[in-house]
């Protein structure tokens, strides 16, 4: 009988911890997600002439999603270690939490260096749900209830980062937009051009991308997500002291005249979609 007390505690108490982890990750993360929104703007700044504004979107958004949901489950790990052996394992805790760092550091490296973000985002995710046990059980030998705190966090960690690729999925970008405007209003000596952007000029000003209205101006569209010259295009603007403002802000992102085919059109950068 007492061995199946023994039992029945031990059970409870790893399902006790299974929830803490899934619960608190949870709760924690969702408290972050609120706190870290002002991260995603300074990231999309910082990389944005680099990677093109989608690709500064998606590993802004990234950034953001990976640092709360690691630091989301950092912590119910102490509190459970704290609760039933007084942070004696503190550094086994303070080693997963520097690979929580190190996850962090890496990915970033991998998106300055041009290669595809979420893909990388969610390998480096399994690499560290397959790791973080092994390490906190065969290098540490940890047998508190940070072990199954971190099993049952897992749950809440792919649900957060399915959150993440289903606001990547969604219909945002970028549109590139080329205004006709009358020649009689345009100052020469502001007049910029395309010309040095071969690629972005004519795909920007292809007949697809191009309607005529009524007065027989031209307006011109071209969409930036997906657009194989996607950084070309956003440095030739920059040239023009015109850029395409962040997701979901209200900044104005300037505006240049240019010369195409002895047309003047007014170009400028906005975000569109959620």
């Amino acid at each position: 009988m007492t061995d199946t007390s023994a039992i029945i505690r031990r059970v409870g108490r790893g399902v006790a911890y299974v929830l803490l982890g899934l619960v608190g990750t949870i709760a924690v993360a969702l408290v972050l997600l609120n706190v870290t929104t002002g991260v995603q703007r300074p990231v999309y700044d910082a990389l944005y002439l680099r990677l093109g504004p989608s690709g500064a979107t998606e590993a802004a958004i990234l950034i953001q999603f990976l640092a709360s949901g690691l630091g989301a489950v950092a912590l119910p790990l102490f509190v459970a270690d704290y609760l039933h052996t007084g942070l004696a394992n503190r550094d086994a805790l303070l080693a997963v939490l520097g690979s929580f760092l190190g996850v962090l550091v890496v990915y970033t490296a991998v998106a300055l260096a041009g290669f595809p973000s979420a893909p990388t985002a969610f390998l480096l995710l399994v690499v560290v749900l397959v790791g973080v046990p092994l390490l906190l059980r065969f290098r540490f030998d940890v047998r508190s209830g940070a072990l199954p705190t971190f099993v049952g966090s897992v749950p809440a960690v792919v649900l957060l980062m399915l959150l993440a690729a289903f606001g990547l999925g969604w219909g945002w970008g970028y549109v590139v937009s080329a205004q006709e405007v009358p020649a009689s209003s345009v100052d020469d000596a502001a007049v910029g051009t395309l010309s040095d952007a071969p690629p972005v000029e004519s795909a920007l000003f292809s007949s697809g991308n191009c309607e005529t209205d009524a007065d027989g101006y031209q307006t011109c569209d071209l969409p930036l997500r997906g657009f194989e010259h996607e950084r070309v295009a956003v440095r030739a603007l920059s040239e023009l002291d015109v850029r395409c403002p962040y997701q979901g802000t209200s900044g104005d992102g300037g505006s240049a005249v240019v010369r195409h085919d002895e047309r003047y059109f007014e170009v400028q950068c906005s975000p569109h979609g959620d």
